[in-house]
C-alpha cells in the first residue's frame, strides 16, 4: 500500500532521523576500541607496578631511620663497599652460568627429540615434563638428601668410586655449583 502525505502549507518538513554516525565510526576504529578494554588492565598495572616501583626509589632516598632525605648518599655508600661488589658478583655468575646452561642443555634435548622417529617422540616428550611436574618441595627435598652433608647420596658414590668426599653446601665454590645446577635442573 502506498501512503500518501499531505503536506499543509507553512507546515516545516521534520527533520529526518539519521542514525548516529559519530558512534559508528567511533565503534570501527579497532585499535581506539581494544585500548579501551585494554586500559582496566593497564590500571591495574599501573596500580601494582608502576607505583611500588617509585615508591621504592623514595624509600632509597631516605635514611636508615627513614626520617630524614639523603638523596643519593645511601648509593654513594653502597658502591664503596666491598660485599656489595662481591654479591653483584655472584649474581652475574648465577645469572651468566644459569642461563647459558639452561639454552644449552634445552637446544640439545630439541634438538635429539625432534630427531628420534615418531614412534618414541611421545614418550620421550612426556619423560622432559617430569621436572616441572613434581612439585617444587619434593624436588627441594630429594636435592637436600642429593647434598647431604652427612649422608650425601652423591659422596655415597664417589667414595663407591674411590674419590674424595665434596663439602657440597659449606665450600663456597661447590655452594654456587650446586645452587646453579639445581636451577638449570
Amino acid at each position: 500500500m502506498v501512503e500518501i502525505v499531505q503536506r499543509y502549507p507553512g507546515q516545516l518538513d521534520a527533520p529526518i532521523a539519521r542514525p548516529r554516525t559519530s558512534m559508528r565510526r567511533f565503534m570501527r576504529r579497532r585499535s581506539t576500541v581494544a585500548f579501551l578494554m585494554c586500559l582496566p588492565l593497564i590500571v591495574i598495572v599501573a596500580a601494582l607496578i608502576v607505583y611500588p616501583a617509585f615508591y621504592s626509589i623514595y624509600l632509597a632516598t631516605l635514611s636508615k631511620a627513614q626520617t630524614k632525605f639523603v638523596g643519593l648518599g645511601n648509593f654513594t655508600y653502597l658502591l664503596k663497599r666491598d660485599t656489595f661488589w662481591m654479591v653483584v658478583e655472584q649474581s652475574a655468575i648465577f645469572a651468566i652460568s644459569a642461563v647459558f646452561f639452561k639454552a644449552l642443555i634445552g637446544l640439545i634435548t630439541a634438538h635429539l627429540v625432534n630427531n628420534l622417529p615418531a614412534k618414541g617422540q611421545r614418550k620421550w616428550r612426556g619423560m622432559l615434563l617430569v621436572p616441572w611436574v613434581i612439585p617444587l618441595a619434593l624436588s627441594s627435598l630429594g636435592w637436600w638428601w642429593l647434598f647431604d652433608p652427612t649422608h650425601s647420596a652423591l659422596n655415597w658414590v664417589i667414595r663407591g668410586f674411590g674419590g674424595n668426599e665434596i663439602p657440597w653446601l659449606s665450600d663456597p665454590y661447590w655452594a654456587r655449583f650446586s645452587v646453579i645446577l639445581v636451577y638449570v635442573w
